[in-house]
């Protein structure tokens, strides 16, 4: 096969350099075992929500996410898994953007662990827990009534 163009090689090879990557949420938080927990009260009746993560990073930098945690929906008769994160979002000019985390009532009383990257050595991961909407005013954390 031939062709008029010419032939490039990519020379570059992605180094692996520290990026800043931070998570934050506006979501309730505790400490716990020198780690931050947040909390997302999935509001009662509802069948699906979503809350962000918001992160800053280097500008118009590209944030790879991950998450062991799906949710599920029953449609025409199947089951039909979905990861609860997109796998990619971009910071805006000023290095700042959002993952917007989408639930459904079948994670309440877990807890979501979101993992952020932009190479094999910075990985972020925040904890979610999906509490039931009665916490804090009916029930503890566990969801139980008082």
């Amino acid at each position: 096969m031939f062709s008029c163009e010419k032939e490039y090689t990519l020379t570059h090879t992605h180094s692996k350099i520290n990026v800043p990557l931070t998570l934050y949420s506006n979501l309730h938080s505790t400490a716990f075992n020198n780690d931050t927990i947040h909390h997302y009260f999935y509001p009662e009746g509802n069948t699906n929500s979503y809350f962000a993560v918001d992160y800053s990073t280097l500008e118009y930098q590209r944030v790879f996410w991950e998450s062991p945690n799906m949710f599920y929906v029953i449609m025409w008769g199947d089951t039909i898994w979905t990861p609860v994160v997109d796998y990619s979002t971009y910071a805006d000019e000023d290095g700042i953007g959002k993952q917007i985390i989408y639930v459904n009532e079948t994670l309440i009383g877990d807890t979501l662990n979101i993992i952020a990257k932009i190479n094999d050595i910075n990985d972020k991961i925040i904890k979610i827990i999906i509490h039931p909407d009665c916490y804090p005013l009916l029930c503890n954390e566990n969801g139980s009534w008082y």
